[in-house]
C-alpha cells in the first residue's frame, strides 16, 4: 500500500500520547475526589465501578482517529479489475518435437485441446491472435474477436521441422500493434499499443532466427508480459526416420528466461491434465490487471463505524456521549 500523503502518518503517533494523558487525567480526578470525600463511604455510594470496560470508548475513538488520519493521508492498494479490451497473443511451437506422446495423445494434440478451453475463458471482448513457428514464423491468425475462425486456424496449422521461438515472439508483437485500424504503434512504445498479453507454449531448443531472449527483451520494452509453458517431461525421445531415437526434453531454462525478462510467469505441464489447470490460471491472469485505486472511502467507513460503536458504548456504560 502507498499512501500519497505519507507525512500525515506521522499523527498517529499523537494516539498514544492521547491516551497517556487520558490516564493522568483519570488519576488527577481520583485524588481530588480523594480530598473532598472519605474513601471508606465510597462502596455505600457508588455500587459498581466499570472497570476496564470504561475505556472501550476510548479506544474505540483513538482507533478512530488514527484510521482517520490514514484515510486522509489519500491510501492506494493494488486491485485486481477486470480489463475492457486486451489482445491475447497465442504463440504455439509447431515443430516435429510436437508430435511426441510422452503427453497424450501428443504434445501439440494436448496444447490445441487446452488452448480451446483457454478462449472458452477469455471475453468476447478481448481480440486473440495465433502465431505458430517451425524452422520460421508464421500468422495463423491475426488479432480478432471471431472466435469460430481462430478455432479453425488452431485446428489446421501445419507441424514443420525446425525451431525459430525467437522469431515467432516477434511477429506476435508486430501483429499485436496493428490490432486496431490506424494504430501505428512502434516498437519499444507500450503506450501505443493495445494492452497485449503473449501466451508462448514451446517445447524445443531454439534453431533458427532470433534469439528469443533477444525477442524478450523487446517486448519487455514494449511492456508485454510473456508467459510460458514447457510441454513434454525431461526424458522424452522420438525415433527419427532412421531408427535412431533422440532426445525431445523441453528447455525449460530458455522459456523460464523468456518469462522472467517480460514479467510474466514460466510454468511446466508434462501431463495433459497439468496443462488444463496452467490455462485455467492463465485465464484468469489474462483477464484480470493489477492497478493501483485509492482505497480512502474504506477508511473513512472504518473510521466511521469506530466512531459509532465508541458512541454506542458511551451510552450503554455511562448513559452520556462524552
Amino acid at each position: 500500500m502507498t499512501f500519497e500523503w505519507p507525512e500525515l502518518l506521522w499523527l498517529i503517533l499523537l494516539a498514544p500520547v492521547a491516551l497517556v494523558l487520558q490516564l493522568w487525567s483519570e488519576r488527577r480526578r481520583r485524588r481530588q475526589a480523594a480530598a473532598f470525600a472519605n474513601p471508606a463511604l465510597l462502596p455505600n455510594v457508588v455500587t459498581a465501578r466499570p472497570g476496564w470496560r470504561a475505556w472501550l470508548p476510548v479506544a474505540c475513538y483513538l482507533l478512530a482517529a488514527s484510521v482517520l488520519l490514514v484515510a486522509l493521508a489519500r491510501p492506494e492498494a493494488v486491485a485486481r479489475v477486470p480489463r475492457d479490451e486486451a489482445t491475447v497473443m497465442l504463440v504455439l511451437d509447431a515443430s516435429a518435437s510436437m508430435l511426441a506422446d510422452d503427453v497424450s495423445p501428443s504434445r501439440v494434440a494436448a496444447a490445441r485441446q487446452a488452448v480451446g478451453q483457454l478462449l472458452d475463458q477469455l471475453p468476447e471482448r478481448f481480440q486473440v491472435g495465433l502465431v505458430t513457428f517451425s524452422a520460421s514464423a508464421h500468422v495463423e491468425s491475426r488479432p480478432t474477436r471471431d472466435r469460430a475462425a481462430l478455432r479453425e486456424a488452431l485446428a489446421n496449422f501445419k507441424m514443420r521441422p525446425g525451431t525459430a521461438m525467437g522469431d515467432g515472439l516477434r511477429l506476435a508483437l508486430a501483429m499485436s500493434r496493428t490490432v486496431t485500424p490506424g494504430n501505428t504503434a512502434a516498437p519499444g512504445n507500450p503506450a501505443a499499443r493495445p494492452p497485449t498479453t503473449v501466451l508462448l507454449l514451446g517445447d524445443g531448443l531454439n534453431t533458427n532466427g532470433a534469439p528469443p531472449l533477444l525477442a524478450a527483451e523487446e517486448a519487455r520494452q514494449e511492456g508485454v508480459q510473456v508467459f510460458t509453458v514447457a510441454l513434454g517431461t525431461a526424458n522424452a525421445t522420438m525415433q527419427q526416420g532412421d531408427g535412431r531415437f533422440v532426445s525431445v526434453a523441453p528447455d525449460q531454462a530458455t522459456l523460464q528466461g523468456v518469462a522472467e525478462l517480460t514479467g510474466g510467469r514460466f510454468f511446466t505441464a508434462p501431463t495433459s491434465d497439468d496443462l488444463a489447470s496452467v490455462y485455467r490460471e492463465l485465464g484468469s491472469r489474462i483477464t484480470y490487471a493489477r492497478e493501483e485505486r485509492e482505497v480512502t472511502a474504506t477508511f473513512l467507513a472504518g473510521a466511521a463505524a469506530l466512531l459509532l460503536a465508541g458512541a454506542g458504548l458511551s451510552l450503554m456504560l455511562f448513559r452520556r456521549l462524552p
